[in-house]
């Protein structure tokens, strides 16, 4: 049986996940939102055959027509492939995925897919992870955990455990070719109604408590080799974790 791992209240956890394993990650409270975050891991370093899923630089074009890209273009395109909810949006013409579907990286190549949810199915696709400057603008005035932290503190933790190894060197550089920039996670339990507000296609949104139960969890199956970052969110000002952030914990299988 797998070991089930902390998500500590408040922090972040990360970890490998290679193609065809599964990870589980359980609201054992039933009142934590997860921030969730899938980075590729290259498979020419440490995947096998079976995980060379990742997308080509060129794709659908005859190398003949590479010389029509420039160069700044090529080494933006040549980034890590992470999971990004805003093309996950595109493809599944939803705003929240449900059980069977299939999450993409910025460059549309499968990463995960989703395929079992206990929870009411309310998660959250829109919302950026906290940070500083949020909690700045909330009126905090001191130091206070934030999710975008927690994502790289967890990759750097992870990549310090696995040392001068080539998969941790794969992950201290993570940062760096990501610029700096935290991907907009995938946001488990969160609850974001969509409002309708007036005529018209003016939507509204609103911060709002989990609907999920002690127990209920999410399980996510690889498509390729993987690190899943998890940040059991902080926030304690607005009511998404009832203003009582706890653990949450994780599995992979």
């Amino acid at each position: 049986m797998p070991s089930t791992q902390t998500v500590p209240a408040r922090r972040g956890a990360a970890a490998i996940v290679r193609v065809n394993q599964k990870i589980k990650i359980i609201n054992t409270h039933g009142n934590q939102v997860v921030d969730t975050w899938v980075f590729a891991l290259p498979s020419t370093s440490i995947g096998t055959p079976s995980s060379r899923l990742e997308a080509p630089l060129y794709p659908a074009t005859f190398s003949a027509s590479s010389s029509h890209y420039s160069t700044a273009a090529n080494r933006a395109a040549a980034a890590p492939e992470c999971m990004s909810m805003s093309h996950c949006r595109a493809k599944l013409l939803k705003l929240i995925p449900s059980v069977g579907d299939t999450l993409v990286s910025q460059k549309r190549a499968p990463l995960v897919k989703l395929i079992e949810d206990t929870s009411p199915g309310v998660h959250d696709t829109l919302i950026a992870a906290c940070d500083r400057w949020r909690y700045a603008e909330l009126g905090v005035e001191a130091y206070h955990e934030s999710c975008t932290d927690n994502c790289w503190d967890a990759l750097a933790a992870l990549a310090s455990d696995l040392g001068d190894s080539e998969k941790g060197e794969i992950l201290q550089g993570l940062q760096t070719r990501m610029g700096g920039r935290v991907p907009d996670p995938f946001n488990l339990f969160m609850n974001i109604p969509v409002t309708q507000e007036g005529e018209g296609a003016r939507r509204g949104v609103s911060f709002e408590g989990p609907l999920t139960k002690p127990g209920d969890y999410v399980v996510f199956q690889a498509l390729r080799d993987v690190v899943v970052v998890m940040s059991a969110c902080p926030q304690d000002v607005l009511n998404i974790n009832g203003q009582r952030p706890v653990d949450a914990h994780f599995e992979v299988h």
